[in-house]
């Protein structure tokens, strides 16, 4: 019996691709990024639980129903040339099913171009805050090199976005100190304007890594446009942990503030970063 299920299973996989369903983008994203997300989900060795609900908390077609990981030390080491650890927890917009392809690239969703998550940095060569100075003034500019490594080392090239092409730029429009965010005291709070690309281009027969999760970019979303600039909502709370060495960020990046808004009621504000169990 498990042997006809395997054989089932198996030409029912070649059928999709043979056939090329697009469908098949979707489910083939949901399978392999939480087999994936396995591998990436690393924070844990360090003795913390840094939890961000996905899509799946609403019960609405609005975000990707998992929250994925991604441990990206090594390359935001080279990024900024000093010895740090990186781990990024991302979703993205919600598949449009039976297209095969996220609202990441569709023009006409609240989530194009669209991210939550959040940033834990830790610095390894030394005791000292990322983000903040020795008398814990926040250091701006490094704030802004996670999102902006996170846009253009990772993101748009994996769509497939030309290295002279990537762009990014924030304008800082207000900082709130001392912010009361999940439970916690001492949060900074920032809101800005973004300006970047958007993912959208023709579908490339290239295989993007980036096709694997976003999907390929639905010919219904293509307008004629290869990875345009366009302007977005930019929010963070950021606070680094003495009980955890690390400095902690959750983000939303949206087209529109209505969708940040909600986004943070919904979502990023039933994060809980916690101490597991057991550990020293």
């Amino acid at each position: 019996m498990k042997k006809i299920i395997f054989i089932c299973f198996l030409s029912f996989i070649i059928l999709c691709n043979v056939l090329d369903f697009t469908f098949w983008d979707s489910l083939k994203s949901y399978a392999f990024m939480y087999l994936y997300d396995k591998t990436q989900n690393t924070l844990h060795k360090k003795g913390i639980n840094f939890y961000i609900p996905g899509g799946l908390k609403t019960r609405k077609k609005d975000w990707y129903p998992l929250m994925l990981h991604y441990d990206a030390s090594k390359y935001f080491s080279q990024y900024i040339k000093k010895d740090v650890s990186l781990y990024i927890l991302y979703s993205f917009g919600a598949f449009d099913f039976f297209k095969g392809s996220s609202n990441f690239y569709n023009h006409a969703s609240p989530y194009y171009a669209s991210f939550y998550g959040g940033y834990a940095v830790f610095c390894n060569d030394s005791d000292r805050p990322y983000g903040f100075d020795k008398k814990g003034n926040i250091n701006i500019e490094e704030i802004k090199k996670v999102p902006m490594f996170d846009q253009t080392h990772l993101v748009l090239p994996s769509v497939g976005c030309p290295k002279d092409k990537v762009f990014f730029e924030t304008t800082v429009q207000k900082i709130a100190y001392n912010q009361t965010y999940i439970g916690m005291n001492g949060w900074t709070k920032i809101d800005a304007i973004i300006k970047s690309n958007a993912p959208i281009h023709k579908k490339s027969s290239i295989k993007n890594t980036g096709y694997i999760q976003y999907g390929k970019p639905h010919k219904n979303f293509y307008k004629g446009y290869e990875y345009p600039l366009i302007s977005l909502k930019g929010r963070i709370y950021v606070k680094y942990i003495d009980a955890f060495k690390g400095t902690f960020f959750l983000y939303i990046m949206a087209k529109d503030q209505k969708t940040v808004d909600l986004c943070d009621i919904q979502l990023l504000s039933k994060a809980y970063i916690l101490k597991l169990k057991n550990t020293p």
